[in-house]
């Protein structure tokens, strides 16, 4: 049996799935820590931040995380941080919706 098969009845899916380690790491140098702090940063409600911890993600929050860390482009790259996708997401299981 294929791992796809075995992912969907397992109840999970292939997708963008958040790096929240990485995330807290990234949002804290940009001046964040708490989640309060990194819901006003991108302009989200917490609810949403709390989501995207849990694998429910849409491209509107990926963007503003994306613009986010393009606007704060000169602190990252201090800190040895690239403005890219892949910092923060990666592609793999999260829940079936």
């Amino acid at each position: 049996m294929s791992q796809d098969i075995q992912a969907r009845e397992s109840g999970m899916r292939a997708g963008v799935v958040l790096r929240p380690e990485r995330f807290d790491e990234v949002t804290r140098i940009m001046g964040c820590t708490s989640e309060a702090a990194r819901a006003r940063l991108l302009g989200v409600d917490p609810k949403t931040i709390y989501r995207a911890r849990h694998g429910i993600l849409g491209e509107e929050f990926i963007a503003k995380v994306i613009d986010a860390m393009r606007a704060n482009e000169p602190v990252l790259n201090a800190a040895g941080i690239d403005v890219d996708f892949e910092e923060v997401f990666e592609v793999g299981e999260k829940p079936a919706a």
